[in-house]
């Protein structure tokens, strides 16, 4: 849903450079039409796939992180755990 202007906005970009290359150009009115129709479509196309690859990144960046949390958080238990063990034993010697 974040991504959901990056189409838009990489196709209105390809528009613009295509409209200002076809006026300096000089090119005719109906030609220029036809190349702006066919490239709004094809920089739409290549919009909606950066947009997905960039979310499945994303994504993925965060399934890494979550992943790397809880292997901190299980780490942090097991030592704490042995921690106690210790002190136990420690307890259990002094007797």
């Amino acid at each position: 849903m974040r991504f959901r202007y990056i189409p838009a906005c990489v196709m209105l970009v390809a528009g613009l450079i295509t409209c200002i290359l076809c006026m300096v150009q000089g090119w005719p009115v109906q030609m220029s039409l036809i190349i702006l129709a066919i490239v709004l479509v094809v920089f739409y196309i290549i919009g909606q796939i950066a947009a997905q690859v960039i979310g499945r990144v994303q994504e993925e960046q965060r399934a890494m992180e979550e992943a790397e949390k809880k292997r901190k958080e299980a780490e942090e238990e097991a030592a704490r755990l042995r921690q106690e063990e210790e002190e136990e034993e420690a307890e259990g010697i002094q007797e």
